[in-house]
């Protein structure tokens, strides 16, 4: 491999030295047959690192082993690298062990907490790695972007551009390594509800569960348990939403508050129906950081058409306890919760988006969300109809003007549906991920009511919480894996998840993360990141 040569030393304007992590691999290693270059401790990450082909880190292991058995000068190169800086402690016990010399470096802890001092952390974490390795076994910096981009992250963080967590999620997409936990966990406390949207995915009319599904309920042990793993990690929010009515479970008021107890924000969905005026007042109590109400129409005759088991009259019980709790969480001058009302889309509410705007403004509501129908096997027929399309297209101006004359903020998830849309199949991202890469693995994760974890809001399985903890399933070499598949999602549309689903299908181009994937692109390029990404 060519050796990187280093950079004019220079000091910006935070007084860090960009010449001080090259200054440690200053030893020139001279390549012949008995060295051996090592990136990683597993196949994976070793054939990640070093662009050879599957097989390699296996083959190189063989013949190390044969040279050593006759006794060979042999010595180690360790490749530091973005995808690998993070583990040279174990790097470093993984080469001493190839020579039978058993050490255990746990004691040399790198965290890269607070990312203000990551480059002073870095390197007294070196020094002291290198410090107990044998003549042999030598470090050697083997990516040209890396000391930029450890030095860029740094400079982000003293200016408090964005928290620290988040900061540290765009640098695991960027290094390929979860080094907290996911910014938001959506959380389904069970499967009941006391509707039948006909949008719905579970509760749609026609669709018949068994008790056994209805009764299918996330224990409160688990919960917090789950949670408390969950703080350790920073995650920043949870919401309870999913398969059922979250104000209808008998813990949720009470799963609210152990997380919020733990220094997470909480919210959560509802259809607003039991949102009386004593749940308001608790959960302004509770300090719920958001409430996102589903209200698909604007008027009593579309809401029943939309919610059949329901009366006409329960879309007015609803504008009414919007109302109440407006009132209430401003008697008691609370900033929270901040309340969101979601509108979704479809061909039996095209027609209504402004008077569904106009109520947000009379309930006096903090923001409202249009959104697409995400289309299924179960509410295909809920397609819009290509002149539909155009009806909802020419309504949003004047949504957006509703809404802003009277106070109520415009949350824009809709545009960029209506921009990517197909009037074929209903579908709205097309293979924009495919192309970009998903970043969702490292910022979101679904927690369906019976434990199985899900990689995104479409079912894909990445562990079970009956058999594993929320962390060791979040920090596993697999969820690792399929971060890093999701990434380079177009060479890798067929990998495949616990539940036997493919990383990429169908349920791709109508994507209900799509807004939190296009931020992380957003967001890597103002904070100059993007460069770094693949």
């Amino acid at each position: 491999m060519k050796q990187i040569t280093s950079k004019k030393n220079s000091t910006n304007q935070h007084g860090i030295k960009n010449h001080e992590i090259k200054d440690l691999f200053k030893k020139k290693i001279i390549n012949s047959k008995d060295t051996f270059y090592f990136f990683g401790d597993f196949d994976e990450l070793d054939d990640r690192i070093s662009c050879k082909n599957e097989g390699n880190f296996n083959f190189k292991l063989k013949l190390l082993k044969e040279k050593i058995d006759k006794l060979d000068n042999v010595k180690i190169v360790v490749g530091l690298s973005r995808y690998n800086f993070f583990k040279l402690r174990k790097l470093a016990e993984f080469s001493l062990n190839l020579f039978e010399k058993k050490k255990e470096l746990s004691w040399i802890k790198f965290n890269i907490f607070p990312l203000t001092k990551i480059v002073e952390n870095f390197n007294n974490y070196i020094k002291e790695i290198r410090s107990q390795l044998p003549k042999y076994i030598t470090l050697k910096l083997y990516d040209t972007d890396f000391e930029e981009l450890l030095i860029k992250v740094q400079e982000l963080a003293l200016k408090n551009i964005d928290s620290e967590a988040e900061l540290a999620r765009l640098l695991g997409v960027i290094c390929e390594h979860a080094f907290v936990g996911p910014r938001v966990m959506v959380i389904d406390p069970h499967h009941r509800c006391n509707t039948n949207c006909t949008h719905c995915w579970v509760h749609t009319p026609g669709v018949k569960h068994s008790k056994e599904f209805l009764d299918t309920s996330f224990p409160m042990d688990r919960f917090k348990n789950m949670i408390d793993d969950a703080a350790e990690l920073k995650v920043e929010t949870i919401i309870l939403q999913g398969d059922g009515e979250p104000l209808l479970h008998p813990n949720s008021l009470d799963m609210l508050k152990y997380a919020r107890d733990k220094g997470i924000d909480v919210r959560f969905f509802t259809n607003g129906i039991l949102l009386t005026e004593k749940i308001a007042k608790e959960v302004v109590k509770i300090g719920v950081k958001e409430i996102y109400c589903s209200f698909p129409a604007g008027s009593a005759e579309t809401y029943k058409t939309i919610n059949p088991i329901q009366r006409p009259q329960t879309y007015h019980n609803v504008v009414k306890n919007l109302k109440r709790l407006m009132e209430i969480k401003r008697a008691a001058g609370a900033k929270d919760p901040r309340v969101i009302v979601t509108h979704v889309i479809h061909t039996q509410n095209h027609h209504e988006l402004v008077k569904m705007a106009q109520d947000d403004v009379l309930e006096k509501v903090d923001a409202a969300r249009f959104y697409l129908i995400r289309l299924d096997v179960m509410n295909k027929f809920l397609q819009l109809k290509p002149n539909e399309y155009d009806i909802i297209r020419k309504q949003i101006p004047i949504v957006e003007k509703t809404l802003k004359k009277g106070g109520v903020e415009f949350v824009d998830n809709i545009k960029f549906q209506l921009d990517n849309y197909n009037k074929k199949d209903g579908s709205w991202c097309s293979d924009v991920f495919k192309e970009k890469g998903c970043t969702i693995g490292y910022f979101f994760n679904l927690v369906p009511a019976k434990g199985d974890i899900s990689f995104c809001c479409h079912l894909r399985t990445v562990g079970d919480l009956s058999k594993q903890s929320y962390k060791e399933i979040w920090n596993s070499k697999k969820y690792r894996k399929w971060r890093v598949d999701a990434k380079f999602m177009d060479k890798n549309q067929n990998s495949m998840f616990l539940n036997n689903q493919p990383l990429y299908d169908e349920h791709c181009t109508h994507c209900d993360n799509h807004q939190t994937i296009l931020e992380s692109y957003e967001k890597m390029k103002k904070y100059g990141l993007y460069k770094y990404y693949k």
